[in-house]
């Protein structure tokens, strides 16, 4: 019988998945056109929340300090803390997002809908920390080849999910 693969193979293909379903910034392009002529936006005002999008999914600093808070030398990492609040970011900033295009809810004021897009979007860094320290922590002599193999994933993720 053959042994079962270690925890840091299960924990890179779990990486691997999430990474290709978290990028759905990079398919704003697809879904811009709906945000901006049911919201009634301008060119201008879809840029303004284009930007809220590019600041979310590049300031990971929070991301970071609470991976190294929830980080212990004495017992596993628990990456799953990470990629929770990560989850909860991206439900609640996307659930908004979708309700004000479908209608479901009153036509949102722009800074509302520039929230909603940072958080939605600023998930992304947090399953990205999740991800790309637990890779380096179980692969530590082959830390740039993980990153560009989850990165890699990254990229591809708005591929895949245009698709699905």
């Amino acid at each position: 019988m053959e042994a079962p693969p270690s925890n840091r193979w299960i924990a890179t293909v779990a990486s691997i998945w999430i990474q290709c379903i978290c990028g759905p910034s990079y398919t704003f392009g697809i879904y811009s056109s709906a945000l901006k002529s049911s919201q009634n936006y301008s060119q201008s005002t879809l840029d303004t929340v284009s930007v809220f999008k590019d600041i979310g999914a590049t300031a990971g600093v929070l991301a970071g300090l609470l991976d190294s808070a929830v980080v212990s030398t004495d017992r596993p990492r628990p990456p799953w803390i990470v990629l929770s609040v990560g989850a909860i970011q991206c439900f609640l900033g996307y659930i908004f997002i979708w309700a004000a295009v479908s209608g479901l809810i009153p036509r949102p004021p722009v800074w509302a809908m520039c929230l909603f897009m940072f958080l939605a979007v600023h998930a992304q860094v947090f399953f990205n920390t999740a991800n790309v320290v637990t890779g380096v922590h179980n692969f530590q002599l082959y830390g740039g080849t993980i990153i560009g193999i989850l990165k890699g994933f990254l990229g591809l993720s708005g591929a895949v999910l245009i698709q699905s």
